[in-house]
């Protein structure tokens, strides 16, 4: 589908769905305590996560019905939380998240790994998915790197929604970034998955206190939240934070926004 294509139908999707939402209240909205006020001016304008996130979701939903250039395959076994192998043989790994580990032989299963892993099985295996590509082809490894959906349902942002996942920027390939930014937003906020008490034990075991390089160890900091590089392999090396290298090279944090190189 050309770009231009592309634009319309996305400007077009955005303006029947904001045009249905100033008709309807918005009851997800806190900032409406009343389910007869209508949404203002400005709640459109600059809508909420939960707002903003119902409609980039509801846009994809309807944009993968008009995709022609899906990849239809069917799922043979799922190695974790975002990796996938296909009936002919190929891996898959899933663009923009990064789930806790569970198979890498050089360390340890990592908090909500298992759960993620359980999951993205209940979600794909032995189901026929679609494929969607952004820029790059496949990553180091010769994995593919692929949006997967099943039933119109973005399974990268889902993971993330539930929090099964972290968000994880890997430029050039980030078309549903934002999309993914605005998903762990609102499972943090709610306390989802890797985001609840279920990890704040490891996240305690894992913190060690200031050191002589002035940081502190805290598992649970995404590296959007980690002030440099140096922090980065702190957390890595130091913390056994290995959720900050999810390519498993050794450098933490080497995507977007620090784009370490070590």
């Amino acid at each position: 589908m050309g770009v231009f294509k592309r634009n319309v139908i996305f400007i077009v999707i955005s303006a029947s769905i904001l045009s249905f939402l100033t008709g309807l209240s918005i009851r997800k909205e806190k900032s409406i305590e009343s389910p007869g006020i209508r949404p203002s001016v400005s709640q459109i304008l600059n809508p909420s996560p939960t707002l903003r996130l119902f409609v980039q979701s509801t846009i994809v939903s309807v944009a993968t019905e008009t995709v022609s250039d899906l990849e239809t395959v069917t799922i043979s076994r799922v190695i974790d939380g975002d990796t996938i192998e296909l009936s002919d043989g190929r891996r898959v790994r899933y663009i923009g998240i990064d789930t806790p580990e569970t198979s890498d032989p050089r360390r340890s299963v990592e908090c909500f790994g298992r759960q993620a892993y359980e999951k993205n099985r209940e979600l794909v295996e032995g189901k026929s998915v679609g494929l969607e590509k952004d820029v790059s082809e496949t990553d180091k490894f010769g994995r593919l790197l692929r949006y997967v959906y099943i039933n119109n349902v973005l399974v990268n942002e889902f993971l993330v929604r539930e929090g099964y996942a972290h968000s994880s920027s890997y430029p050039p390939d980030v078309k549903y970034q934002s999309l993914f930014v605005d998903a762990q937003r609102l499972a943090r906020d709610e306390q989802k998955g890797l985001w609840g008490s279920a990890c704040e034990a490891v996240s305690t075991t894992n913190t060690l206190g200031i050191t002589g390089s002035g940081f502190t160890c805290d598992c649970n900091k995404a590296c959007s939240r980690i002030s440099s590089c140096e922090e980065a392999q702190f957390q890595l090396k130091n913390c056994g934070c290995t959720a900050r290298d999810g390519d498993g090279d050794g450098t933490a944090c080497d995507g977007a926004p620090l784009l370490c190189q070590h």
